[in-house]
């Protein structure tokens, strides 16, 4: 069966409704510039033999920088090209005012976990994720739905969406897809060019000598992992944090029963990078 696309509404709702007595959905929200890492969430969702729904919709709430948004990598046809490839069941590409009408004014707020690590910097950020991906659970009411742990915070605060809400939805996760370098696979990165991609791999390479043993609390850690980026030409350093995995809460004794796990946001060459580790 060829791939559908749906860019309406009508489209979405008139596809859908034909597979939803007979086959489960699994969903897969993307803004798009599709990588391995996208990939694997699909595989996992066609291994588990559900109907496959990608959304390719660059959310503007989620962006509290106009020119971030702006720069955002866009590469439509290739990503339909992909898609169509490994036979991905239905597209959804809507346009922004079939998401957020005229006069849209109505948003999902997390206050507790929202605020912090890259909440702290991103004005709001979480609040247009939440929303968005909200929307997209009540256009498209899919039984499971698939993010990667690269976007660790993201991904704890849907499913505390899901929980709080009620939402008849299962999440699932899938671990982050690396690089040959280790570079946590993200969209932003093909801004960046050979040279600064390789730079950006000695992230993971330092956040894997995080072991619990080896230093007496998260601080002694923290102090070590910045002066090893820094060393290794990671110099703008946004935010190094250890968190507990279960409710993201600080650590400050490094405890394997709290499975603490390091976060890290830095800039290189003006593009924004994550990633996170759990300590062992």
């Amino acid at each position: 069966m060829p791939t559908i696309i749906a860019r309406s509404l009508h489209s979405l709702k008139k596809n859908l409704n034909r597979v939803k007595k007979n086959k489960k959905i699994g969903l897969i929200p993307t803004m798009g510039s599709l990588h391995d890492g996208h990939l694997a969430l699909i595989k996992k969702s066609k291994k588990l033999k559900f109907f496959t729904v990608v959304t390719i919709f660059v959310n503007p709430l989620q962006f509290n920088n106009k020119n971030d948004l702006k720069k955002y990598p866009v590469q439509e046809k290739k990503d339909l090209n992909i898609l169509k490839k490994i036979n991905v069941d239905l597209v959804f590409i809507p346009k922004t005012q079939q998401i957020y009408p005229f006069g849209y004014s109505t948003y999902i707020k997390e206050i507790n976990h929202s605020n912090i690590l890259c909440g702290e910097y991103r004005a709001n950020h979480f609040s247009g994720v939440l929303t968005v991906v909200c929307k997209l659970f009540i256009l498209i009411q899919p039984d499971s739905a698939f993010f990667g742990e690269k976007d660790f915070q993201q991904l704890f605060l849907i499913k505390k969406m899901v929980k709080d809400l009620n939402l008849e939805v299962k999440i699932i996760s899938v671990s982050t897809v690396r690089d040959s370098n280790g570079l946590a696979l993200s969209s932003r990165n093909k801004l960046l060019d050979s040279k600064s991609l390789k730079l950006a791999g000695a992230i993971y390479k330092i956040l894997k000598k995080s072991k619990v043993k080896n230093f007496k609390n998260t601080k002694a850690l923290v102090l070590y992992l910045k002066k090893q980026l820094i060393n290794n030409g990671i110099v703008d350093i946004e935010y190094i944090e250890i968190r507990q995995s279960k409710n993201l809460e600080k650590v400050n004794i490094l405890n394997k029963g709290h499975q603490p796990r390091v976060f890290i946001a830095a800039y290189l060459k003006g593009v924004r990078l994550i990633d996170n580790y759990k300590i062992n």
